[in-house]
């Protein structure tokens, strides 16, 4: 190789403490039905860190189901209050949108709900991104019609917007095969129960309400309803903005 061709390639290869994260997405409610919908992504930049800390407890208490919100019983409160605690403890990052239907509706802007969940995964992941930071995106799996390619789109439309190779990879998997998928359904139901629960859908009384409660508490979080910019960053979202960019503080 010449003395040029050398030089070139060391432009093109990266520092070994280049800046990486692992991008965990899931969604609350069916944004084809219900009110309130919501994506929340939780990104970690070891995710083996929180891993381990889950692991030790689902051990120690031989918890092996699905940690799986809409699956809470009383019986599993305390259970689920001690995951929170370790994700309150743990650095990460977690941004969350929920758009409720009658005031900003994304299915009357993109036309169907398999598109509207792709734009708002995708606004979500662009205002989650720091600069020059490199993502791989894990995604709850679901069902799609053939002609829905939701991780190429995702990955060609973040990288679109940001003018660069931001995202490396969006997968889907099943939440049963990923930990990472059950904590963030965890917090995003969280937060999307709140709305629910101030428009009469759900009991603030029932074993959801006491942990949606607990990971406000959790949190320092007074309420979600208005949007927060704390370690729990949720936005509403605006169809008439394509949403605020908020600046994701880390825990």
């Amino acid at each position: 190789m010449s003395r040029s061709g050398f030089r070139a390639s060391r432009r093109q290869t990266l520092r070994v403490g280049h800046p990486t994260s692992a991008i965990f997405l899931d969604e609350s409610g069916s944004i084809a039905q219900d009110r309130f919908f919501a994506v929340g992504c939780l990104k970690l930049k070891t995710p083996s860190i929180l891993l381990r800390k889950v692991e030790k407890l689902r051990d120690r208490e031989h918890w092996y189901r699905e940690i799986h919100f809409n699956d809470l019983t009383k019986g599993a409160l305390p259970f689920y209050r001690q995951v929170v605690d370790i994700l309150a403890a743990t650095k990460l990052e977690f941004l969350c949108f929920v758009a409720d239907r009658e005031a900003s509706d994304p299915l009357e802007r993109f036309g169907s709900h398999h598109r509207a969940y792709e734009k708002l995964a995708t606004q979500l992941l662009v205002a989650s991104i720091k600069p020059y930071e490199i993502v791989s995106v894990l995604a709850d799996d679901y069902s799609t019609p053939d002609h829905v390619k939701f991780e190429e789109d995702v990955r060609f439309g973040v990288n679109q917007r940001l003018h660069r190779m931001a995202v490396t990879t969006v997968c889907r998997l099943a939440s049963q095969a990923a930990i990472p998928l059950q904590l963030v359904d965890l917090l995003t139901s969280a937060v999307a129960f709140e709305f629910r629960a101030s428009a009469g859908f759900a009991s603030a009384d029932s074993p959801k309400g006491e942990l949606a409660e607990y990971v406000r508490d959790a949190f320092d979080v007074d309420s979600f309803l208005f949007g927060t910019d704390g370690p729990l960053n949720v936005k509403i979202y605006d169809m008439t903005g394509e949403q605020k960019r908020a600046t994701v503080i880390e825990s």
